[in-house]
């Protein structure tokens, strides 16, 4: 059994934090003391966690095909999501190091660029299709790509080696390899049995047809819901309007309007432009010229074009996406033309 050990100070030096060697976090040990299941988790903890792989959890991740993994980023900011891959696609090098490939994606890199920041990592393989039993790997985690792997070699399966070897969709871009400090079972008890059916997987597909990209109906929600509604306008409104503020050569035009007014008639403008209000009936035909009458009804066009050249750097500086901007860029320069 796992024992408490206190560390005592001296009287001239502020207390220091109980040491435990027991598995799991501070707050877990306090709220089981809170809600009475400190005896029961003490039985888990001596039964069941491991701080490395056993036989039979190597045996088992090397029949999985599907991973579930958290990370979080140095704030803490989580982000969860999954790994699919043939049948022990995820490999154990040893008792105390796995891998599993990064195939390409959708280019986002969330997980990674979390482990970048962050290296911890919880991991939950999970047997839908024979024992209904999942197995938690937590650890350290670091990116690897092929040369460093292959550091490794002594150590690598010879499946791994032929799929780095391999060409097209099917080879990893690169490797994620953990160090395992925790693993331990999820028991079977809820976890449902599911029947396996055949489905074609185009891997590493861009056809965002067989992706169901749109599954959850995204694309008929506006730029303004998408970017972050009213709290985003704001921010691009203060963005923009300092930007023309600190331009001299828009005295002119500026000096005659307070700043509340343009802060106001410039946030209309952009609620106009990202679709807060809906594609009504009265939506601007012209929208460069919609512009001019918020700013100034007198700026001339070399003046509207600056307005709409601080416009853009401020959108491009507040990451709205880039092909959200050009869109918005070629409306405001067609309509100059028109």
């Amino acid at each position: 059994m796992f024992r408490l050990f206190k560390v005592k100070a001296k009287k001239t030096l502020p207390a220091v934090a109980p040491v435990t060697l027991l598995p799991g976090s501070e707050g877990e040990h306090c709220l089981q003391q809170k809600y009475g299941t400190t005896q029961r988790a003490l039985r888990f903890y001596d039964k069941q966690v491991l701080n490395y792989l056993s036989p039979v959890m190597k045996d088992f991740i090397s029949r999985q095909e599907v991973l579930f993994i958290a990370t979080s980023d140095k704030h803490g900011d989580c982000d969860c999501s999954f790994r699919f891959g043939r049948p022990g696609f995820v490999r154990s090098l040893n008792d105390n190091y796995l891998v599993y490939p990064e195939y390409r994606g959708n280019g986002v890199m969330a997980s990674q660029g979390n482990i970048s920041e962050n290296p911890h990592i919880g991991m939950i393989f999970v047997d839908f299709f024979s024992s209904t039993v999942g197995l938690h790997v937590n650890g350290k985690a670091r990116i690897v790509e092929h040369e460093d792997l292959l550091k490794f070699r002594k150590d690598l399966p010879q499946d791994v080696i032929a799929e780095m070897d391999t060409e097209g969709k099917h080879r990893p871009e690169r490797w994620i390899m953990v160090e395992i400090e925790e693993a331990y079972i999820h028991c079977s008890k809820h976890i449902p049995l599911l029947k396996k059916a055949e489905k074609d997987i185009d891997w590493g597909t861009d056809n965002d047809a067989l992706k169901r990209s749109d599954f959850f109906a995204l694309h008929d929600i506006s730029l303004y819901q998408r970017i972050g509604g009213e709290a985003a306008i704001q921010a691009i409104n203060e963005a923009v309007t300092r930007k023309l503020l600190l331009d001299d050569k828009l005295d002119p035009v500026l000096d005659e309007i307070n700043l509340q007014t343009l802060l106001d008639r410039q946030k209309h403008f952009l609620k106009t432009a990202f679709g807060a209000y809906g594609a009504e009936k009265d939506f601007p035909q012209n929208l460069r010229e919609f512009y001019r009458q918020q700013i100034n009804v007198r700026m001339n066009d070399k003046q509207m074009d600056m307005v709409i050249g601080h416009l853009k750097k401020a959108l491009v500086d507040l990451d709205v996406p880039e092909h959200e901007v050009a869109k918005l860029m070629t409306n405001l320069e067609r309509e100059a033309k028109a």
